[in-house]
């Protein structure tokens, strides 16, 4: 099995070429650090190895700042797991594993768990209780104990620093064109498909409609997106609206995607929608043909956007 809970016993990996962190994204930056493990690793016939976490360690210790997610741990383990790595080993972040310092998560983790010979990590990293950690100070830790250090440079697009914390700003600005360049890929939302009011099939745009109330992803700003619908069908030009859908009075927070050219029925099956480009921002019609021939003018923007090459 790939994937593997520290906690679960003995791991049977090591010797390992070893990358840590939270990789929430696994973005650009994480990607070009995840090529030097591997390549490394190959170099010496050994497994490449990521140690990360179930959860961020944000979420646990300092939750009134926690904004959310750009990948949930499972979207984070699969992106991870598909880049080639062989291992991907997580231990839950705890109040246990909070209070690990710097020296004993050195020792027991990296040398005598992993038994990792080369440690790549990148450039701003920390780690230990309190975050009393550095990049420096782990290779520090690490020769002392025989083991090699490679501390990977930023990645920089247009001269910015590829980070988590920047993707979750253009995501939740609504700025896909900008989120998208610095993750490599669509940011993405997936979800069950469950029942709405209908309202949509009766003026002939039927939606697949997913629930946002109880996500812990970043989300975008309410507003109509052009995005790509993957489902069991295959993949599909979407026009998407997120928010309360005003013109009918709705207080729960939905994701809409109307899929075009599809009539397939989604009920209780999990789709994922790749967010593109915003189109506009939701507002409340006077009657249902205004909303109509704006959804017509959505459509037309959104076929446009879509067709355009990534």
């Amino acid at each position: 099995m790939k994937l593997k809970n520290l906690l679960s016993g003995n791991l049977q990996i090591g010797p390992c070429i070893l990358g840590i962190g939270t990789f929430d994204g696994v973005h650009l930056g994480h990607r070009a650090l995840i090529e030097k493990i591997i390549a490394k690793a190959r170099r010496c016939s050994l497994p490449a190895v990521i140690f990360t976490f179930d959860h961020s360690p944000r979420k646990f210790l300092s939750p009134e700042i926690f904004k959310g997610y750009l990948t949930t741990p499972e979207e984070k383990f699969s992106l991870l797991l598909g880049t080639g790595i062989d291992y991907v080993v997580f231990r839950p972040f705890d109040e246990v594993f909070a209070r690990v310092s710097d020296q004993r998560f050195v020792e027991d983790i990296i040398c005598a768990n992993l038994d990792a010979r080369t440690t790549f990590v990148g450039f701003n990293f920390f780690f230990g209780a309190g975050r009393s950690g550095t990049a420096e100070r782990l290779a520090g830790l690490l020769r002392s104990n025989g083991r090699e250090c490679d501390v990977i440079d930023p990645v920089k697009i247009d001269g910015e620093v590829v980070s988590s914390s920047i993707i979750r700003e253009a995501v939740a600005a609504g700025d896909f064109v900008r989120a998208n360049r610095f993750l490599g890929r669509e940011s993405s939302f997936s979800g069950e498909v469950v029942h709405g009011d209908h309202r949509g099939r009766e003026m002939g745009y039927p939606t697949a409609n997913l629930q946002l109330e109880q996500s812990e992803k970043i989300l975008p700003p309410n507003g109509v997106y052009a995005c790509f619908a993957d489902t069991p069908h295959g993949s599909h030009y979407a026009i998407v609206n997120v928010g309360f859908r005003p013109t009918f009075n709705r207080s729960n927070h939905l994701l809409e995607a109307h899929l075009l050219e599809f009539n397939h029925d989604l009920y209780h099956r999990t789709i994922r929608i790749r967010f593109v480009k915003r189109i506009r921002e939701e507002k409340k019609f006077p009657d249902m043909e205004s909303l109509c021939q704006q959804i017509r003018l959505d459509q037309a923007a959104a076929e446009m956007i879509l067709a355009q090459p990534i």
